[in-house]
């Protein structure tokens, strides 16, 4: 078949035999087309329509995707290894255990796509719409950050700031799209590294106002681990109960049973009784207070984390 006939639109007779590797199909119109199985090996399908089009099994490694159309395109089990997705529409796509491996997918739309199974890992995913996305826990995505960064590290029109608001709107768009799915636990983990990011694009954006937002930022990790871990807070409640069992012990010469007992109800509530003048009595005074703010950002996390 001459690769004239590639750019012809409107041919529905196209099918996965008649399309050869490497083929220069920009442009084309391939709505609907039968590709099962279609070698599509580095193909140009820049701006090319394939709405509809059945690609099971289809090998699109290396091929360039740039802009196409791939609304209700069914995909299952395709190989998009190293494809260029940018600005690709993928709108109600099947991606049901397609290989996305070091794919492109940067400001490429995937509402309301199924993608369970699929492989994403290190693909690009900055700008990434993902609103309605079906996903499932063998849908394997890595953290977005490293990507990105290394992607933007040599592109002087992106400063530290973009490249960080990048990270923290595609991790935004990834624990929305966890949490729909009821995946909490990578919800929480895409949280985290959504803060984060905006953390350091404070750091980076520098003067007085992002150098706040930064300590802000930071003050919120260690005290309640932004809301949805329990590490950081549960941590410093162990740390603050055994160093005050320790002063109690060795500088209040408690007995250790009467050092444990003292330091939950001074934890809890307040000393049972006066303790000591000196360091005693101002540990006394600093846990009272401390345990009782840890208790509610306790209770904070605890109230937040399952609603993330």
């Amino acid at each position: 078949m001459p690769d004239s006939m590639y750019k012809i639109p409107n041919d529905p007779d196209v099918t996965s035999e008649d399309i050869e590797p490497n083929a220069d199909l920009s442009g084309a119109d391939l709505t609907g087309a039968s590709l099962r199985s279609a070698n599509l090996t580095s193909a140009s399908l820049r701006d090319a329509d394939l709405t509809g089009a059945f690609l099971l099994y289809a090998n699109l490694t290396d091929a360039d995707l740039t802009g196409a159309n791939l609304t209700d395109t069914f995909l299952g089990r395709a190989d998009l290894t190293n494809a260029d997705l940018f600005s690709a529409d993928l709108t109600d796509a099947n991606l049901g255990a397609a290989d996305l491996i070091k794919a492109n997918l940067r400001a490429a739309d995937l509402t309301q796509s199924n993608v369970k199974g699929a492989d994403f890992t290190n693909a690009f995913l900055g700008g990434v719409e993902l609103s309605g996305i079906t996903l499932s826990r063998s849908t394997l995505i890595d953290a977005p950050g490293e990507r990105i960064s290394t992607d933007f590290t040599d592109d002087d029109s992106i400063s530290p700031e973009q490249r960080y608001d990048i990270i923290a709107r595609t991790n935004h768009e990834l624990r929305t799209a966890y949490s729909a799915n009821g995946l909490i636990g990578r919800a929480r983990s895409a949280r985290v590294r959504e803060r984060r990011a905006r953390r350091r694009e404070a750091l980076a954006e520098g003067g007085l106002g992002g150098t706040a937002a930064w300590f802000g930022s930071l003050l919120s990790k260690v005290f309640t681990g932004y809301g949805v871990q329990l590490t950081w807070v549960a941590s410093l409640m162990v740390a603050l109960y055994l160093l005050s069992v320790g002063v109690y012990h060795f500088v209040g010469e408690m007995s250790l049973g009467r050092s444990l007992y003292y330091s939950v109800v001074t934890f809890t509530t307040s000393p049972p009784d006066p303790p000591a003048s000196g360091l005693t009595s101002v540990v006394a005074g600093i846990e009272t207070f401390a345990g009782t703010a840890a208790i509610v950002f306790l209770g904070y996390v605890l109230g937040t984390r399952e609603r993330v």
